[in-house]
């Protein structure tokens, strides 16, 4: 690949105009005077479409070859085929507790909450025996809630891990797998 350099002796030559540095007979490296702009040159190969930029910085008026950045929407660029489908949605634990106690075709009573205790592990607890407030001494946060399970038959209705929602039909219980 050979350096194209324009000849400052040639009218026709379209790289010499105002802004663009000279070339010395004697240099050679175009020079770049303080108040002037760096300038942008392409080393030229076979084909004109094959050219790549080279700035010419200020400081010693060194060549560099320089890629020019990708733009935003290049580097947000996400290949979606790639990644697993996304897991299927699971009611809120609230919900769900919402749905037991205010749901007349559900017994309160019947129902238990499995949280998780810091120090003891899986905890049961009856629905009715829930407390809401924050202000309660015995308050646990519902993102602690890992289980509802119905006392009748200990059936798990609600699992978190698992994705399994019996109560609302959401996360895995909800999709149709025979597809």
């Amino acid at each position: 690949m050979a350096d194209v350099v324009p000849d400052p002796t040639n009218s026709d030559n379209k790289m010499a105009h105002k802004g663009v540095a000279q070339l010395n007979k004697d240099e050679a490296f175009p020079r770049v005077s303080e108040t002037e702009t760096p300038v942008l040159d392409c080393l030229s190969s076979e084909s004109e479409s094959d050219l790549i930029p080279v700035s010419l910085s200020k400081r010693g008026g060194k060549m560099s070859k320089s890629k020019p950045k990708p733009t935003r929407k290049e580097r947000q660029r996400t290949d979606y085929s790639a990644q697993q489908p996304a897991m299927p949605s699971l009611r809120p634990a609230h919900d769900v507790m919402n749905r037991i106690r205010h749901d007349e075709t559900l017994q309160m009573s019947d129902y238990v909450v499995g949280y998780e205790d810091r120090h003891v592990g899986i905890m049961w607890k009856g629905v009715e025996e829930w407390l809401d407030t924050t202000e309660e001494e015995d308050f646990i946060p519902m993102h602690r809630i890992k289980y509802f399970k119905r006392r009748s038959d200990d059936h798990i209705v609600w699992d978190r891990e698992k994705r399994v929602d019996e109560i609302f039909g959401s996360g895995v219980t909800g999709r149709n797998d025979s597809t």
